[in-house]
């Protein structure tokens, strides 16, 4: 029995050898092709990064006029002044303040309740409206949302392109949410969820034929996933500080004071810097 376990061993290491050879032969074939004829590794695609535009601004162009409004000139971009107003500004004198040195208004259309989620029209839009028109003011209009989904978002749309239409919206028709409370409808929104429900305004808006914008303060717009949205919309960035703004995404409106003077207007009121390519 062990003579045959002996032959049976011997067998099948030769069986092994005879087999091995061939594969080493091959191996040292295929290094030989390589080394004669290197070729390009292959390729490992990776996932693109999509960033965020960068606006080119230069503040050193940044300066006052007599009346106390912002200026910008830097050969590529030129300004308008403009406010943004709402039936808390009371009733507006527009001629006087489009002799102001006004040259734009963005005048809120209407809100979703942040309790309720009722929509409701700005008790004097169409006043706002008709008033600035006849006083020779360029005009966008803004929504103050507090949609929890895209439903809800492009229910807000269709309910602002309802309230527009008749009027002419020279400026972009502006998505705004806000935070009012601890408690309020959207205080628990996810970034993907603002970032989704804001795309989905602004889609609808940009089918109508209209200009769609996203508004938020400075901290609320980097909440969001800017670069997702930077190519169906713009943005306009509210930032209140006594030197200038140091954020690095692009935006073309810049509200820079909730405090602001203007004749006509009895209240204090929005002021806002637009950039104008030339």
């Amino acid at each position: 029995m062990a003579s045959r376990r002996k032959k049976r061993k011997v067998k099948l290491s030769r069986l092994l050898i005879a087999a091995a050879v061939p594969f080493l032969f091959l191996m040292t074939a295929v290094r030989l092709v390589r080394m004669i004829f290197p070729g390009k590794a292959p390729e490992v695609q990776q996932e693109e990064v999509i960033t965020v535009y960068r606006n080119q601004y230069d503040w050193s162009y940044l300066s006052r006029d007599g009346s106390g409004f912002l200026t910008y000139d830097d050969g590529t971009y030129t300004w308008q002044t403009g406010i943004d107003v709402s039936f808390n500004q009371g009733n507006i004198d527009w001629q006087k303040v489009k002799a102001a040195g006004i040259d734009f208004a963005v005048i809120r259309a209407g809100y979703r309740g942040y309790e309720s989620g009722e929509l409701h029209e700005d008790t004097a839009f169409r006043t706002n409206m008709n008033d600035a028109a006849l006083a020779g003011i360029e005009k966008g209009v803004y929504f103050f949302s507090q949609a929890v989904n895209e439903a809800e978002a492009e229910e807000e749309a269709e309910y602002v392109l309802g309230l527009i239409s008749g009027y002419r919206v020279e400026l972009p028709v502006v998505f705004d949410m806000e935070t009012v409370t601890d408690h309020d409808r959207i205080a628990s929104l996810t970034s993907d969820e603002k970032t989704a429900i804001a795309g989905a305004f602004a889609r609808r808006i940009k089918k109508a034929g209209y200009e769609p914008m996203v508004y938020g303060s400075d901290y609320w717009l980097q909440t969001i996933h800017m670069a997702e949205l930077q190519d169906i919309c713009t943005f306009w960035m509210a930032h209140y500080t006594e030197s200038v703004p140091d954020a690095s995404y692009q935006f073309e409106i810049w509200q820079y004071t909730e405090k602001g003077q203007v004749d006509g207007i009895d209240t204090p009121v929005d002021l806002d810097l637009m950039f104008v390519k030339k």
